[in-house]
C-alpha cells in the first residue's frame, strides 16, 4: 500500500489517502472509504480519531484558560445552568481547571481558588481535560495554547477573533490533521448565533452580501453623538464609563475589532482566509456632531458598517462609516447592540441582531459552542465553509473603488463663488449632484457648512476631485465623504 502520510508521521490523529494494488486491493480496501476503484488498483481514504471525537460525550472536563471578564460569565453560566444543560443534552460541563496568571485578583463572579493555576500548560497535558476554552484574547499567548490543545487532541473553543483573523488558515488546518473540533460561535457578535447562521442555515446560499453593525463601542459613540448632540470626545467618554469601551479604544473606534470579525465572516461565506492588510478599514474619529445633524435633517442615520459583497468576480471588503436611511433595521439598532444584516441568492434578505459583548450575551455562545462539541454535533470536520485548501481565493476589492452615492462635506469660506467652484471640480471628473445643502453667512464672516449628496459616482473620480479641491486656492477645508449605503 501507498499512503500519503499527515504532518507528523504515523500514530498522528488524522486523515489518510491510501493505494493498494494488487489482486487482493478490493477486499483489503473494506475498512475504508472507497473514493474510486480500478480493476486491481483501489485509492480510499480512512481516519484515526479517538472515540471521543466522534462520538457523543456524556460528561465533559473543560480546561477553562482566561478568567477575565468572559471567563467569569463561562464559569457562572455552567455552574447555575448545568443541570439545565444536561436535561436538555444528555451532556454534563464542568470546569475541572482554570488558568489564568493573576489567580488571587476579585472577580465578578465567585470561583473556588482550588480550581486555579497559573500555568495554561496544566490544563493542556492533563488527560483528564477533553476541551480547552481559550478566552485570553490576542494573538501571541492564544495562539500557543490554541496550538498547544489541538495537537494534544483537544477540541478547542474560542472567541477570539483577532487570533481567527490572523491564524487562522493554521489553527484549522492542524485541527483537522488532529481529529479535533475548533469552535468559534463567540467571537462575532457576542450572543448572536451569526457564525451558526452563516455556515449551516445559509449553507445552500450564494451569500450577496453582508452588512453589520459590528463594534457595540462605536454604535454606542454614534447613537449618543446622534440622539443627544454629543461631541466623539463627549460620547467616547459616556462610553467608557458605561464599561462599553476600554482605557484604550483604538482597537475598536479604529475599526480594527470589526475588520477582525468582518474577516471570520468572510471565511465562513466565500471559503477563503482574507489578509487583512487587503480589507480597507475606516474608523469614527472623523465624524462631526454636524455630520450627525445633517444626515438627520436628510433622512439617515450614521454607523460604521463592516461590509463585504459580491461584486465583478471578486469580494468587496470594508469597514467603514456610512449613511443609512432611517427607519430601516441597521438604522434602528441603538447604544451597544450589534446586528448582521445578510442577503442570500435562495433565502433572501435576513436580519440577526442583540448584544454583541457582555460577559453573559458572549458566555451564553460559548457554552453554547462546548454542548455542540460535547454533543457529538461537531465531531467530524471543519464543516461547511473552512474547507479552504481547496476553495479558490477571491480577490478582494475596496469599496472606495465602487460606484455609489456619497454624502459630501466641506467646510468653505464665507465667500461669493466658492460652492460654484467646489461644484465646477465635482463637475469636471463626472460627479453629479443630488441635492446641496449651504448654511448662511454668519455675522462677521468666516466658514460655513457645504453639504451635498452625490449620484452615483464612481469613487477612484470622487477621491480625484477631492483631491484636486484640497490642492486649488478653493477656499475650502476639511472635505468629508462618506457612502450612502440602501440596505
Amino acid at each position: 500500500a501507498s499512503v500519503k502520510v499527515p504532518t507528523g508521521g504515523y500514530g498522528k490523529f488524522g486523515t489518510y489517502d491510501c493505494t493498494i494494488a494488487g489482486s487482493g486491493a478490493r477486499r483489503t480496501a473494506r475498512g475504508g472509504f472507497p473514493a474510486h476503484t480500478g480493476t486491481d488498483r483501489v485509492y480510499f481514504r480512512f481516519r484515526i480519531a479517538r472515540k471521543k471525537d466522534v462520538a457523543k460525550m456524556n460528561s465533559v472536563d473543560i480546561g477553562l484558560v482566561g478568567a477575565g471578564t468572559i471567563g467569569c460569565g463561562v464559569y457562572k453560566t455552567i455552574s447555575e445552568n448545568a443541570g439545565l444543560i444536561e436535561k436538555r443534552t444528555g451532556v454534563g460541563l464542568r470546569i475541572r481547571k482554570i488558568a489564568d496568571p493573576d489567580t488571587d485578583r476579585r472577580r465578578p463572579v465567585r470561583i473556588p481558588k482550588k480550581l486555579f493555576t497559573a500555568d495554561f500548560r496544566e490544563l493542556v497535558n492533563d488527560d483528564s481535560i477533553s476541551m480547552i476554552i481559550e478566552l485570553v484574547g490576542g494573538t501571541t499567548a492564544a495562539r500557543e495554547i490554541v496550538l498547544g490543545a489541538i495537537r494534544a487532541g483537544k477540541h478547542v473553543v474560542t472567541a477570539n477573533k483577532a487570533l481567527l483573523a490572523h491564524h487562522g488558515g493554521e489553527i484549522f488546518a492542524e485541527a483537522s490533521a488532529n481529529g479535533v473540533r475548533v469552535a468559534f460561535e463567540a467571537s462575532v457578535g457576542g450572543g448572536i448565533p451569526v457564525i451558526k447562521a452563516v455556515r449551516e442555515s445559509y449553507v445552500a446560499n450564494n451569500v450577496l452580501s453582508m452588512h453589520g453593525i459590528m463594534n457595540g463601542t462605536c454604535n454606542y459613540v454614534l447613537h449618543r453623538m446622534s440622539e443627544d448632540g454629543t461631541g466623539f470626545e463627549e460620547a467616547l467618554l459616556m462610553a467608557q464609563r458605561e464599561g462599553y469601551a476600554e482605557a484604550d479604544p483604538s482597537f475598536d473606534i479604529d475599526g480594527t475589532d470589526a475588520a477582525h470579525k468582518l474577516s471570520v465572516l468572510i471565511t465562513l461565506a466565500y471559503g477563503f482566509f482574507p489578509k487583512l492588510e487587503d480589507i480597507r478599514v475606516e474608523g469614527i474619529r472623523n465624524v462631526r456632531p454636524t455630520d450627525m445633524e445633517f444626515a438627520d435633517r436628510l433622512g439617515y442615520r450614521i454607523k460604521l458598517l463592516a461590509a463585504a459583497k459580491l461584486r465583478d468576480g471578486g469580494v468587496e471588503a470594508g469597514v467603514y462609516p456610512a449613511l443609512v436611511r432611517k427607519n430601516t433595521q441597521l438604522a434602528d439598532v441603538k447604544d451597544a447592540y450589534n446586528a448582521i444584516h445578510i442577503v442570500g441568492d435562495v433565502v433572501g434578505p435576513t436580519m440577526l441582531y442583540g448584544m454583541g459583548a457582555g460577559m453573559l450575551p458572549t458566555a451564553s455562545a460559548v457554552v453554547g459552542d462546548a454542548v455542540s462539541i460535547a454533543g457529538g454535533n461537531a465531531a467530524e470536520s471543519p464543516g461547511p465553509g473552512l474547507r479552504c485548501e481547496t476553495a479558490e481565493r477571491l480577490p478582494v476589492l475596496d469599496p472606495s473603488d465602487a460606484a455609489g452615492r456619497h454624502y459630501l462635506r466641506f467646510r468653505g469660506d464665507d465667500v461669493p463663488g466658492t460652492l460654484g467652484k467646489i461644484t465646477t471640480v465635482l463637475g469636471k471628473n463626472g460627479i453629479s449632484i443630488e441635492s446641496v445643502i449651504q448654511e448662511g453667512r454668519k455675522a462677521g464672516g468666516g466658514e460655513v457648512p457645504i453639504v451635498m449628496m452625490t449620484h452615483d459616482a464612481a469613487g477612484r473620480d470622487l477621491r480625484k476631485a477631492l483631491g484636486e479641491i484640497a490642492d486649488s486656492a478653493i477656499p475650502a477645508s476639511e472635505a468629508v465623504s462618506m457612502k450612502i449605503e440602501e440596505i
